[in-house]
């Protein structure tokens, strides 16, 4: 019985992970597939718990120096913005109770 366990494990975890490497060239959840897999076969095998294992560990210090850049990109100073898109130099020009500016042709 926990042979068979063990091989219906392989079977399935193989399988899902064959699939997610097959995924990564056509569409759809390649990764996640094949990290699905590597935690089927992580129940029975010690070197997929491992591979699983260092898998995550990489994932996370990718994911720290992704929102770090992001963190250093976002702390720069941004340009000045121009608050008078259209050139108008007085409110006079706006509609009552209207976002949109817009320019009178009365003279």
């Amino acid at each position: 019985m926990q042979q068979a366990r063990r091989l219906a494990m392989a079977i399935v975890g193989f399988t899902v992970t064959f699939l997610g490497v097959v995924m990564l060239v056509t569409p759809g959840p390649g990764w996640l597939m094949i990290l699905l897999g590597l935690g089927v076969l992580s129940v029975e095998f010690v070197w997929a718990r491992r591979l699983l294992r260092r898998l995550k560990e990489r994932t996370a210090k990718l994911a720290c120096s992704v929102f770090a850049a992001r963190k250093i990109v976002n702390a720069q100073p941004s340009l000045p913005r121009k608050h008078n898109v259209h050139g108008t130099d007085s409110d006079s020009a706006r509609v009552a109770g209207s976002n949109f500016p817009f320019t009178t042709s009365e003279t």
